[in-house]
């Protein structure tokens, strides 16, 4: 019987996160900014860790990311010791909000060309080849109604229950040319013809299976340097990965699905400047332990 034991999840943290220039412009990566009391990765961590995940793989472009990344989640006691001391608890508690339990089995590994993420998983797979995986990029904030009982956690033991799905987070929009739908099981990435209006968003769920196969392409990529042929776009993306698998292994009883979205949870892209301010003014003024200050100073503002 699957358990949440046997997922890897997967975080890209590649790129020079332009996109959020000028707030990221000097940050190792878009993933350490601000959110609220904490940072972007400390909130997709908290979510992994709180429903019992403990084998989270970064991915990043290279070492020096990896290093920032290794300072920025260290346990620092003597930090939250001193703001102790000096009466400043609330930031002491947000800064220890942020330490990973000493069971965590953190990794990282190097993706020094921007490829894509189909190369992503199969750089990330090298680590943890015996677990099927979740990829969530932090920069997709999930934030759930219920915190026991979250998407990613639905998402996971759905998946637990039937191992032969590949999941997509599926949310209904009337535009879905920037996105991922399914058509006969098989998923299009950026379509030009809508067959239906669920569109897929991070995270998505792997089988062990779909990233042995994918591995193996990245094995023979390094060897060759040639990526996979037919890609329909410049980079090898996980659409690629997944249609790649299902026409090498037909009959199998392998079926796509997107896993939708509650009404309940709020899905919050902060892949650019504006759509990150956005979040941000979320976090501040709903999530942070400050909010009410926050709220009133935000009032008084409005009412100038």
């Amino acid at each position: 019987m699957l358990t949440i034991n046997d997922i890897e999840f997967i975080i890209p943290c590649g790129g020079k996160s332009t996109r959020n220039y000028p707030h990221s412009k000097g940050v190792p990566h878009k993933a350490l900014l601000p959110f609220g009391d904490i940072r972007l990765i400390d909130y997709l961590l908290k979510d992994i860790l709180h429903m019992g995940g403990r084998h989270i793989t970064i991915v990043c472009s290279n070492q020096a990311v990896i290093d920032a990344f290794k300072e920025a989640l260290a346990i620092d006691t003597k930090t939250e010791e001193k703001l102790r001391n000096a009466g400043r608890i609330s930031i002491a508690d947000a800064l220890k909000s942020t330490f990973l339990p000493p069971d965590i089995d953190l990794k990282y590994t190097i993706q020094d060309k921007p490829i894509g993420t189909a190369h992503v998983l199969g750089l990330a797979h090298r680590l943890s080849p015996d677990r099927h995986a979740m990829m969530a990029f932090p920069d997709d904030v999930m934030v759930s109604k219920d915190p026991d009982n979250s998407h990613l956690k639905r998402m996971v033991d759905a998946f637990l229950n039937n191992p032969k799905e590949f999941l997509l987070t599926g949310i209904e929009k009337e535009d879905v040319s920037n996105n991922a739908i399914i058509h006969n099981n098989r998923l299009i990435e950026k379509p030009k013809v809508f067959y239906n209006h669920i569109a897929g968003f991070s995270p998505y769920m792997f089988p062990k299976e779909m990233l042995d196969f994918v591995m193996h392409q990245v094995d023979t990529y390094e060897q060759t340097g040639k990526l996979p042929d037919n890609l329909p776009m410049a980079e090898w993306v996980y659409v690629d990965g997944i249609n790649q698998f299902l026409d090498a292994h037909p009959n199998e009883g392998w079926t796509v699905k997107m896993f939708m979205k509650s009404p309940d949870d709020l899905l919050m892209d902060t892949g650019n400047l504006p759509m990150y301010q956005e979040a941000e003014l979320y976090a501040l003024l709903k999530l942070s332990q400050f909010k009410d200050k926050l709220r009133k100073m935000a009032l008084d503002l409005l009412n100038e």
